[in-house]
């Protein structure tokens, strides 16, 4: 069935369910893998669970199938008590090595396929009568007290001697952890593994680990430097590692440690990829951003496993990229760029989902991961005999139909010696005789295939061809989130999907903060925008949500987190002041504020926890100040340089050229009455350039390119051809005033520029000229009244004999501090004219909020009451004018106690009784007070005449008189005398 959407037909993601419209959400640039293909090619739908569960069927069959068998009994394992069973998988088909040496199968082939498994779904602690998850601690080594790649472990052991074999063992058995927290001794290895990390990291350095290594002695606690760099991996693995410790047992010893980790990542300048853990790395940077408060270059952690260059750890290690193989989109796979003219590995592809729930904690990305895993949905196929032609496998057609089909070749080959095309093959027909491989050991990588569940467990295709589903929970342990999933429409027209409710449930887009359907169940239908994605979770069905800083959480459960780098940074940052308690400033709740005399200077300073970037301070006020105010930022604390400075103002931001600051200060002159409230203190780099879309005169390769330069990272950048003139252009999207650029450049940087802006991109004025340029950072003032919608640095003189070289441009508004205006309070009343006894309504403007405001009748004067002004600074109040008050012209006087200001409006009193309005024939006075004596009352002025109108004035001194008031005192008369000449004609 589908599910009917409140409102009736299908929920969108560009609007939700009360009909409201949503923005579309911001989203975050990453070269490279913005370029895939959007409609890859050749395509295939793929059942990547069922080949998944496929798999495990066959690796787990006990039947003896000779040397092609594929799994053995290990009768006595070793790290085991006596008597305990396991069991021996192969590193590829046809391969007995595990029958030749104890203790040598390998975890990356039995270890994630265990984890594989049960990410689709089967239960490997009760498979067939076997518990295969108690039989894995074999990889356990008690005496280490981590696990590693075999349980021999010994120097001559698969992967001995390699720090990324031996995180990834442990990475595994903490996933197994999150699947299996029950299983035997589970709770003991976990900790272990956990400690056993920290101490590592706390022997490399601990804040500042170096992890530059190729491998780690746990017996000894000390470090093997080696000839070849694996830090990058033990990084990643160990962030994760120690993040999901931290979840499991609550230990902050372990949240310590992953920011050590992910810090040794943070500090890279080149990439540290060296065979497969970095693809972690962004998915924990964008957890810990969001859950622990960090601030990790997410873009940055993608760069690391993006296209390898030469001077990488491992050089031109990365994805494949490029226009693809053959006709093939290859673009996706993971493996060596140069090796073969391109080498993608299965198990290094199939382990990329490692990093979909980046857009659940950071959802910025949302729409590079749903495109990334589009297209290894389809590449990652061509591992598999059945997905190929016999003429593109090694092997040609002797898997096709073999049940063996669903071991997936190990790699896939752009060439191979004798061959112009690609081909699915391995390493086993060239390094055979150093393995020690038996001549009949196949193409077919058991190891490599074991980590299908990754990809199985992860993406799902929906009833719309190329629009998937990604699960966003599937790897990311310990979470405890409501079902998450990511849909990506790489199409040209939006797409209608069905989506499978779990029981009744709200949905809802974390992307764009919005509900698309209400108490939805069964199949509920919804779009996703074309070439956009949502992220959609399954709330409980009524459950408000709430927010807690940066955090939208539903019953204590996070569901979103602004990660927009242009969001405030203060928002819960901790906060100080001169006198009272500032923490109001930076809590996010406009119903608090902080106080304090006016009388006296006064400072609130906010800590923003770590170095940020910052161009904007805003201030909102519920009662403003009356003196000066300045702001000043800082590094340390001590030295501060000023933001801005404004007298009395308004509501609003101080702006100037960016800084990196730590603090950031208000401070308020002295003088004056009452007291200044301040509601919120906000910090914000407001870069006009970030995501802008950028264009280059030239790039020297493939991964240096122009979009790099708005991605907001500091590690990636553009590169120019060496040779003069270039230029790099960027698109602000629409003319803007721009104050200030910031260049962040390379060793390679310009020397002579100039900074230029145009309206329509052919037309250019230069606002700015550098000729003397020395590298690194260049904080440029620009021409006053520079505008533009496009921005060029023309670079015409490089420092160095290389090319022009930029992390990044920056633009910034001009420099500007909110307007002076301090509204005069004001009050108006509800008549212009009342008779003595009567009473009036009075409705003030422009008071201090919460300041009790008293009330007079200023000619006598008479106090008349008082009233309490609400948030706005207003109030209303019904008074009574005395019963003996002189009939003539009076003010009513409204007075704030605390800010000492007031407002006087004008009120035209007559004696109350008689006949209410003398005739002026017989003598009266037409003003309605009915005495006859023919004289004419001070009126109200014109500008508030009439006593059906009411009466207002501000702080200036009331106005007797005025000859149209006095008229239209006299036709009230006789209107008055008409109705009683009338009324006696009825009585007789």
């Amino acid at each position: 069935m589908v599910a009917t959407i409140a409102g009736g037909g299908v929920a969108t993601a560009a609007q939700a369910s009360d009909g409201v419209t949503t923005a579309a959400p911001a989203r975050a640039s990453l070269a490279v893998i913005d370029d895939f293909p959007r409609d890859p090619a050749p395509w295939s739908d793929f059942d990547w669970a069922q080949r998944a569960r496929d798999f495990d069927s066959y690796l787990y069959d006990w039947t003896d199938r000779g040397v092609y068998t594929t799994i053995y009994d290990d009768p006595a394992p070793l790290n085991m008590p006596a008597g305990s069973k396991s069991y021996r998988v192969p590193a590829y088909y046809g391969d007995t090595r595990v029958l030749q040496a104890e203790g040598h199968q390998e975890s990356v082939a039995q270890m994630a396929s265990v984890v594989g498994a049960t990410l689709v779904g089967i239960d490997k602690s009760n498979q067939g009568g076997r518990n295969y998850v108690d039989m894995l601690r074999t990889f356990f080594h008690p005496e280490l007290g981590v696990a590693r790649n075999t349980p021999d472990g010994s120097d001559d052991a698969p992967g001995s001697q390699s720090m990324w074999y031996a995180t990834t063992a442990n990475v595994l058995y903490s996933m197994l952890g999150a699947q299996y927290p029950h299983a035997t001794d589970m709770d003991q290895i976990q900790r272990s593994i956990a400690d056993k990390h920290y101490e590592m990291l706390q022997t490399l350095g601990g804040p500042n680990a170096d992890l530059t290594m190729q491998d780690f002695d746990f017996a000894t606690m000390t470090p093997h430097r080696g000839g070849r760099n694996e830090g990058g991996d033990v990084a990643a693995g160990t962030s994760a590692i120690l993040l999901w410790a931290y979840e499991r047992f609550g230990d902050t010893k372990y949240l310590d440690g992953a920011t050590w980790a992910m810090d040794y990542l943070a500090r890279a300048k080149s990439s540290l990829y060296y065979e497969m853990l970095p693809v972690l790395a962004p998915y924990v940077a964008a957890r810990l951003n969001a859950e622990a408060g960090t601030d990790y270059d997410v873009v940055h952690m993608f760069s690391q496993i993006r296209l390898g260059l030469e001077g990488n750890v491992r050089p031109n290690w990365g994805i494949m990229g490029g226009d693809g193989w053959d006709g093939f989109d290859t673009q996706s796979l993971s493996g060596s760029r140069t090796d073969m003219q391109g080498y993608a590995f299965a198990m290094n592809s199939f382990a990329t989902p490692w990093l979909a729930a980046t857009a659940k904690y950071d959802t910025r990305f949302a729409d590079a991961v749903g495109l990334w895993m589009l297209n290894l949905y389809n590449a990652g196929r061509f591992f598999y005999a059945d997905q190929m032609s016999p003429a593109l496998q090694q092997d040609g057609d002797r898997f096709i139909n073999d049940p063996a089909h669903v071991i997936a070749y190990e790699g896939l080959r752009h060439r191979a010696p004798g061959r112009s095309s690609l081909v699915a093959s391995a390493d086993v027909y060239d390094r055979a005789g150093s393995w020690g491989l038996n001549p009949a050991t196949t193409n077919l990588g058991i190891y490599g295939s074991s980590w299908v569940g990754w990809m199985g467990g992860t993406v799902h295709p929906t009833n719309v061809s190329k629009v998937l589903r990604t699960d966003l929970n599937a790897l990311d342990m310990y979470s405890g989130s409501y079902p998450t999933s990511l849909y990506y429409n790489p199409g040209t027209s939006d797409a209608e999907v069905e989506v499978a409710v779990d029981g009744t449930r709200d949905l809802y887009d974390s992307a764009r903060d919005a509900i698309l359907a209400s108490a939805a169940t069964g199949t509920t239908r919804i779009t996703v925008p074309a070439g956009s994605s949502i992220v959609l979770v399954q709330l409980p069905a009524g459950a408000p949500r709430t927010t807690s800083g940066h955090e939208v959480l539903v019953d204590g459960v996070g569901v979103r987190w602004d990660t927009d780098p242009q969001r405030d940074l203060a928002l819960g940052a901790s906060a100080q002041a001169s006198v009272g308690d500032a923490a109001a400033v930076t809590d996010g709740d406009p119903g608090t504020f902080w106080s304090s005399s006016r009388a006296d200077e006064q400072q609130v300073r906010v800590d923003l926890g770590e170095t940020r970037r910052v161009s904007e301070v805003s201030a909102q006020w519920r009662n403003r100040p009356t003196g000066d105010v300045r702001v000043d930022t800082s590094m340390d604390g001590q030295s501060w340089s000023p933001l801005g400075e404004a007298s009395a103002p308004v509501d609003g931001a101080f702006t100037g050229i960016a800084r990196d600051a730590r603090y950031v200060r208000l401070s308020v002159d002295g003088g004056g009455l009452g007291q200044q409230q301040l509601v919120a203190l906000e910090v914000r780099q407001r870069d006009l350039a970030l995501g802008a879309p950028a264009t280059a005169s030239s790039t020297a390769n493939a991964l240096n390119v122009p979009a790099h330069l708005t991605d907001g990272s500091d590690f990636t950048r553009w590169e120019s051809n060496a040779s003069d003139p270039q230029w790099v252009q960027l698109d602000l999207g629409r003319v803007r005033a721009v104050g200030s650029v910031r260049l962040s450049w390379e060793t390679a940087a310009g020397k002579a520029y100039r900074v230029e802006l145009s309206d329509d991109g052919s037309t250019w004025a230069t606002a700015a000229q550098v000729d003397n340029g020395d590298g690194g950072i260049d904080e440029i003032a620009l021409a006053a009244g520079s505008t533009g919608r496009y921005l060029r640095i023309m670079g015409t003189t490089r420092l160095t004999t290389w090319a022009y070289s930029l992390y990044s441009v920056e633009a910034y508004a001009p420099a500007a501090v909110p307007a002076t205006s301090q509204p005069a309070p004001a009050i108006s009343l509800d008549a212009a004219r009342i008779g003595a006894g009567g009473s009036v309504t009075v409705t003030g403007t422009g008071f201090d909020a919460g300041e009790r405001v008293l009330l007079e009748l200023h000619s006598d004067p008479v106090a008349l009451g008082d009233a309490t002004t609400g948030p706005d600074g207003t109030f209303t109040r019904t008074v009574v004018i005395p019963a003996g008050t002189a009939a003539q012209a009076h003010e009513i006087v409204a007075r704030g106690e605390s800010s000492g200001r007031a407002a006087r409006a004008e009120l035209a009193v007559y004696e109350q009784g008689g006949s209410n309005g003398g005739n002026p024939s017989d003598g009266g006075n037409g003003n309605g007070n009915g005495n006859g004596n023919g004289q004419v009352l001070p009126s109200p002025s014109p500008s508030a005449a009439g006593d059906t109108q009411s009466l207002a004035s501000t702080g200036g001194s009331g106005v007797a008189g005025g000859l149209l008031a006095g008229a239209l005192a006299l036709i009230g008369g006789a209107l008055l005398f008409a109705v009683r000449r009338s009324r006696e004609r009825a009585e007789d």
